[in-house]
């Protein structure tokens, strides 16, 4: 299971791979648990994306989205690290 801190992330996560039509994240999201390497690149890459387009949201409608999205990290890390795929997460991150 996702480790979230808050419903929030979930939500917040939910919304953006609908935002980007992003159906494995709803996916993995949905089941709880990543099953593979390719879906842990999946994930990893989609949180990069989802912080680039709540950026340009943020621009637009005066939010900040910087605490939640601090939150999903430390919760998506922590996740990779414990579940085996670290080295996915190190590797989308190192690129970024």
């Amino acid at each position: 299971m996702i480790p979230y801190k808050i419903p929030e992330e979930k939500k917040m996560i939910l919304k953006y791979a609908d935002l980007l039509s992003d159906n494995l994240t709803v996916e993995i999201i949905n089941r709880d648990e990543l099953r593979n390497k390719d879906e842990a690149t999946h994930l990893a890459n989609f949180y990069w994306k989802m912080v680039e387009v709540s950026n340009e949201e943020d621009k637009k409608t005066g939010d900040n989205s910087e605490n939640i999205l601090e939150k999903i990290i430390i919760t998506f890390m922590a996740y990779f690290s414990s579940s085996g795929y670290e080295h996915e997460w190190d590797e989308i991150t190192d690129k970024q």
